[in-house]
């Protein structure tokens, strides 16, 4: 794991090298993060984490997610939400300027299309858009469980 000395996954370092600094740090820190509950749910054999090992999540993999929904958690979604029009047209018929930010049509357009790409990434890799709303190692090892029992017939609901 990257937290043992293996770089971070290459989708991850692709998509942060063009950030700033800052966000650049906040996505790092978020992943190490998960990858040290991955390794704390590992050690505690948790139930959910060996039904999806047993189903092919490598360690590799879960990386790969974990660096995607670190950059969706800290830039993307962030971003999605600054794009969303107010109420009354604030944002897009009305432009809203918040120091050097300027929130309007043009931004919107940037926005979607970042997501749009960022998504179509998401799904050829195999992953699933809801999973990158999760907030923890521990929320998408339940919900990845969750959806390889939904895929396996006659499979334990449980």
């Amino acid at each position: 794991m990257a937290t043992e000395g293996r770089r971070p996954d290459s989708v991850l370092q692709a998509l942060t090298k063009p950030m700033a600094p800052k966000p650049r740090s906040s996505v790092f820190r978020r992943y190490e993060a998960m990858l040290r509950e991955l390794k704390f749910l590992a050690e505690r054999r948790d139930e959910n984490l060996q039904y999806i090992r047993d189903r092919n999540w490598t360690d590799a993999r879960l990386s790969m997610l974990f660096g995607l929904n670190s950059v969706y958690q800290e830039v993307l979604g962030p971003l999605q939400a600054s794009a969303r029009s107010g109420t009354a047209g604030l944002g897009s018929e009305y432009p809203i300027t918040h120091g050097s930010q300027r929130f309007d049509s043009a931004h919107t357009a940037r926005v979607t299309s970042a997501l749009e790409d960022f998504f179509a990434l998401v799904f050829e890799l195999g992953f699933q858009r809801a999973w990158m709303t999760k907030n923890t190692c521990g929320d998408l090892v339940f919900f990845i469980a969750r959806f390889e029992r939904e895929q396996v017939p006659g499979a334990d609901r449980g």
